[in-house]
């Protein structure tokens, strides 16, 4: 059993239905800073912050346990939207990796074959900036000068289009925790159509709010940079897929099928 008097406990007793309540207490704005205020709701935040930086430190297995507890909080805060969210601890290890396994076996492959043509095009910039260094010819100089701006446009564009149509993927992936059930493409496109948009400007913050919150930890020696990974990585992307799963579901979207909990009955 949790530690965590503020999470919702489990018993083979009470069995909870598997599909979510789309509109409790659903707000159709979006609330960017609502996320980065989400994390502080919880009275032991500070342990969540120490443990979570601690699992990052874990070799491999830190990406695994990050989208464990994520989608854990998303999966919680659907079903018991009055809830505070579950503090992460080391006592649900076990679930975290089980739970954040299939996300792991989703975002890895597709982030390494993005990263492929994303390399090709700092390659090729560098050879722009090289070739035109070495060159007498100001046609070499012009087109590096319209190139390099021109990939680095083309590559920020095509990460940001791919990591919005990614979340969906990592959302069914999280919440169903079955790979048959992640690739339902029929339901991404139908996400992406309802809420792409607002997908997209929850990606760019989070880029945002991640470039101002790193400057302090640079300062820090750097180990600044783990809490905040992380903070955004964790809690707060946990309440922008949550916001984004509950407005696709407020416009009609099809609930995910989640597995069936059991509540441990309160006296």
């Amino acid at each position: 059993m949790s530690s965590d008097p503020y999470a919702p406990t489990f018993s083979p007793a009470y069995d909870i239905p598997a599909k979510p309540i789309a509109d409790v207490g659903l707000k159709p704005r979006p609330q960017y800073f609502g996320s980065l205020n989400y994390f502080f709701e919880h009275p032991d935040w500070p342990t969540s912050l120490i443990f979570g930086s601690l699992a990052l430190l874990i070799p491999v297995l830190n990406s695994i346990l990050l989208f464990g507890y994520r989608y854990e909080v998303v999966e919680m805060k659907a079903r018991f939207p009055d809830h505070l969210y579950p503090k992460f601890e080391f006592a649900r290890f076990s679930q975290y990796l089980s739970r954040g396994l299939m996300p792991f076996l989703v975002d890895f492959p597709i982030q390494f074959v993005i990263n492929i043509p994303l390399q090709m095009s700092i390659w090729a910039g560098i050879g722009l900036v090289a070739a035109a260094g070495n060159s007498q010819s100001r046609l070499m100089v012009a087109v590096a000068g319209v190139g390099i701006p021109l990939i680095i446009a083309v590559d920020i564009a095509l990460l940001l289009a791919l990591q919005t149509a990614l979340v969906p993927l990592m959302i069914r992936a999280g919440l169903t925790q079955d790979f048959g059930q992640t690739f339902n493409f029929k339901w991404i496109k139908d996400f992406l159509l309802k809420v792409g948009l607002q997908t997209l400007l929850f990606n760019l913050f989070l880029v945002a709010v991640g470039a101002v919150l790193i400057i302090p930890g640079y300062f820090m020696c750097c180990i600044g940079i783990i809490p905040v990974a992380f903070f955004l990585m964790g809690p707060v992307l946990a309440h922008h897929h949550g916001q984004l799963y509950r407005m696709y579901l407020a416009k009609g979207g099809e609930p995910i099928p989640l597995k069936p909990v059991q509540l441990e009955k309160v006296a």
